[in-house]
């Protein structure tokens, strides 16, 4: 424990090591002939070579660079570090890695994500062929944090888990806080996603208020079986509240042998699994909140035939007693899940025993169980085993997870009735479902696979239908739009919004029966001309659009998302509770008092622009620059979809909420005027949100400006819980009729958002009305370059603000005027800040940086873009950024925009270096304040040195 607590308190960033610990000393023996063998990486690969799908160079879209003032640079001092043509195994270690990534490391020397064997390596891995050692065992998991591992720094996440509260108020009555949802989510990002890629589809989720925890599911070929959480994605998690979880996958399916899991099962000298230990310190070192186990350890053998039950549960019983030891220190718990295959808590009702013994006894130890996939609507009620194991305890049900396969589902996204895996039925005199019930279990969905399946095959089919005439950058960017929507589907229904009378279909459809490319290519807020919809239709009735004559005409006839069954979350919050927290327990949880101030521009981590803005507000980069990192993405919006109008009109229709009755947009022919993400405008980083009608992919996934009436419209944005008033909020807000970084080029629309006001709803039951209108705060304007305004209010406006009426929701009235309801726009939210009254804004820092460090160069024979090299930099004032930008020159005349990391340190790949064998490497802070600093430069040599 004293081991432990010491982990708590150290810092997450270090200074890589460099030792010869693995240096070899039997003959010649050595790696070097077998890595210097490989052909030089090719990034543009697909995820599973470990490529990152697309590539680009530093001089693709600015040929000759920037040109910089003195002004705007300093010089600071460099320490060089080895330069070699490979990465060096013989002297340098990464810990395990599998033989994908031996090949990509070997030849780029980039740091890879980490995933363990617990016996480790062979040197036959590395290419070592003497006798005596190839078979011998290096890197064993028992040894991972041994101060060798030059991968270990960049995995780990800058960013701790933030707390969140349930939003003041539900948005509808059928949401509830007695259940949680969990994500398995696998990141269509590349193995080296740590340091970020240069593809603009990341894959990430946009709608995150709903998620309880994540389990990050790697794609487990070439993979460890014991894989921390992404370190990228654990950064965007955590600054939404949501705690993530690492993966121990055991599959007895594949390699795994009682003899590959010696290291792991080894006791210390009291008879404990040293594994336990492990598994929590890589939680304190790298960031994160637990573990997923994967049990399916002896296949469809006995038990114990690769590893025993008993023995799992004995590790899950010593981890969760740490657990609880450290939870004062760390104020949360990390928890350990645990799945088996054909796992369930039913029991046979005639002689009272468990189906499933292994996973019962599992249950009593893990944090959380899930179950098994269901195949069909059924549920157990779970009475036998909470009586027979929990002596009743209702409280246990929120940690039952039910488990929806997308993959078997992935038409229904968006349409299919979650409640059905989620509450109890409600039934007749005669047994027949009519209804349901309270919330029976808590509830999970695997794979990832439903957003991003729409997304691949819109990809696909857009590049035979173009003929490769877009960009390819551009089609990578529509791919992620389109996963975006699907994903926000997911979440609000494909009606697009949450409404009281929601309804979902009830039976499990594939795509052998209803194709996706049916279902996207007739949805209206997709637009391309080259959409095949005489080829492509919607087959089955669950999917399609209402008509005028049933009086649903504009709406989805089955539109069910998971927040229709989930209370919204949010991290804007000055009371705080602990994440677990179920109305299900015996016992109230206290609040504790919370910093609710942030800053957020909506970032998805990805985009095809990065864009900031100096002190005056003018944009200093705009060049093309396609990127994915989710280390800079931001909190997100707690309501992309919850926008109205305040009055009825043709292209609205009536839905019922707890705010009160809203007229939400129709879906028609031209699409439908309601939130979607906007990669073309954004006020800072790569994106901002928008009102329009959709995308128009034969305009490269642009926002379709949308029709407007000449009356306000609502949108509710974030979701808080506020017990104080004495903050001050601010929006980004722009008016457009054209989606681009450009001021419209109509004046009276450019000034619809001039007169944007910020609106509020409280928890204040009277707050409930049957026309929905907000607050609307006293708001002042502020003018910012290119078209965008800034919005802000004062929320001591807000009277009588207490713990019995808080501030529920903060959103934005928009108002069209004349202008608005005769021209078509697009309304733009660039982000959104909270802060204090009482704080202060001083603004000036002085840059701390002092050196940059060489790591490792790996610099290949091939002519042009063979340098490679990792990095770090000591800045005295790093708590004070918000992120860095990273610059690259070869005469320091000329600078190239490489990357932009949340660490202080970095890896950079293809650069080209001067006809003296150098390179320079500058850094640039972004400072959470607001300022950007000078970028500080220093030299690199690269010349051999090996």
């Amino acid at each position: 424990m004293k081991k432990l607590l010491s982990l708590i308190t150290a810092t997450f960033i270090i200074s890589s090591t460099a030792l010869n610990v693995l240096a070899c000393d039997i003959g010649d023996s050595s790696t070097r002939n077998y890595l210097e063998a490989f052909d030089d990486f090719d990034w543009s690969k697909g995820q599973t070579q470990d490529g990152d799908g697309y590539n680009w160079k530093y001089d693709d879209f600015i040929k000759n660079g920037m040109k910089l003032e003195n002004s705007q640079i300093n010089e600071v001092s460099s320490i060089q570090g080895p330069v070699d043509k490979i990465f060096n195994y013989d002297k340098y270690s990464t810990s395990y890695k599998g033989a994908n990534f031996v090949k990509k490391q070997a030849t780029t020397g980039a740091p890879v994500i980490k995933s363990y064997r617990p016996n480790g390596n062979k040197w036959s891995d590395f290419g070592l062929s003497s006798k005596s050692r190839k078979h011998s065992y290096i890197n064993s998991i028992l040894n991972w944090n041994d101060g060798s591992d030059l991968d270990l720094s960049y995995n780990q996440a800058s960013y701790g888990l933030r707390g969140r509260n349930y939003v003041a108020k539900s948005s509808v009555k059928s949401q509830q806080k007695e259940t949680f949802f969990n994500m398995f989510h696998d990141p269509s990002n590349a193995s080296s996603s740590i340091v970020g890629t240069k593809n603009p589809f990341g894959g990430n989720l946009t709608n995150l208020s709903y998620i309880h925890e994540m389990y990050t599911w790697p794609a487990i070929t070439n993979k460890g079986w014991i894989t921390a959480s992404f370190a990228d994605y654990t950064d965007y998690m955590h600054k939404n509240g949501i705690p993530v979880l690492g993966l121990w996958y055991m599959s007895g399916w594949e390699d795994l042998t009682r003899e590959s899991l010696k290291n792991l099962l080894e006791k210390d000298s009291t008879g404990h699994f040293k594994i336990v230990d492990i598994l929590i310190e890589q939680c304190l070192k790298y960031n994160f909140d637990g573990w997923m186990i994967n049990n399916e350890a002896n296949g469809s053998q006995g038990d114990g035939y690769v590893i025993k039950n008993s023995e799992i549960n004995e590790i899950m019983d010593d981890f969760n007693k740490t657990a609880i030891d450290l939870e004062p220190q760390l104020n949360k718990r990390l928890n350990i899940v645990h799945y088996t295959n054909s796992g369930s808590l039913d029991y046979d009702h005639l002689n009272n025993k468990p189906t499933s013994k292994k996973t019962v006894d599992a249950a009593r130890y893990a944090s959380e169980i899930q179950l098994d996939f269901n195949h069909d609507n059924l549920v157990s009620d779970y009475d036998a085993y909470l009586t027979n194991v929990w002596n009743g305890d209702q409280s246990k049900r929120k940690t039952i997870y039910s488990l929806l396969n997308e993959s078997t589902n992935i038409p229904g996204v968006g349409n299919y009735d979650v409640r059905n895996l989620v509450f109890q039925k409600s039934k007749d005199a005669n047994g027949n479902d009519v209804g349901f019930g309270k919330a029976n279990n808590s509830f999970s969905i695997f794979g990832s696979g439903g957003a991003n399946e729409y997304a691949k095959d819109f990809k696909n089919y857009y590049l035979n239908a173009s003929e490769n005439k877009t960009d390819e950058y551009k089609v990578f960017l529509m791919q992620q739009e389109v996963a975006n929507l699907y994903s926000g589907y997911q979440f609000f229904g494909s009606n697009s919004y949450l409404e009281n009378d929601a309804d979902g279909y009830d039976t499990l459809i594939s795509q052998s029966v209803q194709s996706v490319a049916g279902i996207y290519q007739n949805d209206p807020r997709l637009s391309y001309t080259k959409f095949a919809k005489d080829k492509n239709k919607i087959t089955r009735p669950e999917f399609s659009l209402g008509e005028k004559e049933k009086g649903n005409e504009g709406k989805k006839i089955n539109s069910y998302g998971v927040g229709n069954a989930f209370w919204e979350k949010t991290v804007i919050a000055d009371s705080i509770i602990p994440n677990d927290y179920s109305e299900l327990d015996k016992e109230k949880t206290k609040e504790v008092e919370n910093d609710p101030t942030l800053e957020t521009y909506f970032s998805t981590g990805s985009g095809i622009q990065f864009i900031n803005r100096d002190l005056n507000g003018s944009i200093m980069n705009q060049e093309i620059y396609p990127w994915t990192n989710s280390r800079l993405a931001d909190v997100a919006p707690t309501y992309q979809w919850d926008f109205w109008s305040s009055e009825k009109n043709d292209d609205t229709t009536k839905i019922s909420t707890s705010d009160g009755d809203k007229n939400v947009s129709k879906i028609t022919d031209s699409g439908q005027l309601t939130g979607y993400y906007d990669y073309y405008d954004a006020y800072q980083k790569g994106n901002s949100l928008a009102i329009g009608y959709g995308y128009d992919f034969d305009k490269e996934g642009t926002v379709k400006p949308g029709n407007w009436i000449n009356n306000p419209y609502y949108w509710n944005i974030m979701g808080t819980n506020l017990q104080k008033n004495d903050y001050t909020v601010c929006f980004y807000v722009k008016a457009t009729d054209k989606d681009s970084n450009e001021s419209s080029s109509n004046e009276d629309i450019k000034n619809i958002a001039k007169n944007t006001k910020i609106t509020a709803i409280t928890s204040d039951p009277t707050t409930e009305n049957n026309d929905a209108k907000p607050l609307v705060l006293e708001t002042t304007v502020e003018e910012e370059k290119n078209g965008w305004f800034k919005i802000s209010s004062n929320l001591s406006q807000l009277q009588n603000i207490s713990k019995d009426k808080r501030i529920a929701k903060l959103g934005i009235q928009i108002n069209p005027g004349t202008t608005g309801s005769e021209n078509q726009f697009i309304f733009n939210v660039g982000g959104f800040k909270i802060d204090k009254n009482s704080n202060k804004t001083d603004n000036v820092i002085n840059d701390g940086i002092s050196f940059i460090e060489n790591e490792y160069v790996v610099k290949r024979e091939s002519v042009k873009n063979n340098v490679n090299i990792r990095f770090n930099w000591e800045d005295k004032n790093q708590d004070a950024v918000d992120y860095y930008q990273v610059y690259y020159s070869t005469d320091k005349n000329s600078w190239y925009r490489v990357g932009q990391t949340t660490q202080n340190r970095y890896y950079i790949r293809e650069l080209d270096e001067s006809d003296e064998e150098n390179i320079f490497i500058g850094i640039q802070p972004k400072y959470k304040k607001g300022t950007i600093g000078k970028i500080n430069f220093a030299g690199i040599n690269t010349k051999y040195n090996y």
